[in-house]
């Protein structure tokens, strides 16, 4: 996407992204969304955060348990 950005003679101001996962990126040290930051020096903001969702979903009780569970899980392997 970059490079098409560049290619039609536009610069890229930032970036939007529905959802962070808050995953780490290809450098462990840092998340997806960091390495975007720094790499292409733009601002990277979501629209709302894995945090968000399970924050979310806690507050709607014991019928979405199950969910929070594998979401907490998909974060303790994936996230930053």
């Amino acid at each position: 996407s970059f490079g098409i950005i560049q290619n039609a003679g536009a610069t890229l101001a930032g970036v939007v992204v529905a959802i962070d996962r808050q995953e780490k990126g290809r450098d462990s040290d840092r998340s997806a969304i960091q390495e975007i930051e720094q790499d292409y020096g733009v601002p990277v903001v979501a629209v709302v955060t894995l945090a968000h969702i399970v924050e979310y979903l806690r507050g709607k009780g014991a019928d979405h348990a199950a969910m929070v569970h594998a979401m907490e899980d998909y974060r303790r392997q994936y996230g930053v």
